[in-house]
């Protein structure tokens, strides 16, 4: 977790080293994400708000990016988990029927 505009967000380190660059290349870089996003409490952007001042497309592709990255994360995350649970499901029918078939 890392945080931008004092709200916890889930980057890797890639995106965040990123962020780091697109902030070094404007004055008050960081200010370009003031009342952007909003988080949720794990750290995913759940909504980009339109920007109220001239900013960069930098800064909203990578918002939007992130977004979409993070949640694509989330959704192979429990896609692993559920394909796990169904082999291991399939491990204990296939024991079953042996035991059965004897």
């Amino acid at each position: 977790m890392r945080i931008i505009d004092n709200k916890a967000i889930d980057l890797t380190d890639e995106e965040f080293s990123l962020y780091q660059k697109i902030c070094a290349g404007y004055p008050q870089g960081q200010d370009l994400f003031r009342g952007l996003f909003e988080t949720d409490d794990d750290g995913c952007i759940i909504f980009i708000y339109p920007p109220t001042k001239p900013i960069s497309m930098e800064v909203i592709i990578f918002i939007q990016n992130t977004m979409i990255s993070q949640n694509l994360r989330r959704i192979y995350k429990e896609h692993d988990q559920a394909l796990s649970e169904l082999k291991e499901m399939k491990r204990m029918f296939e024991e079953k029927i042996k035991e059965r078939l004897g």
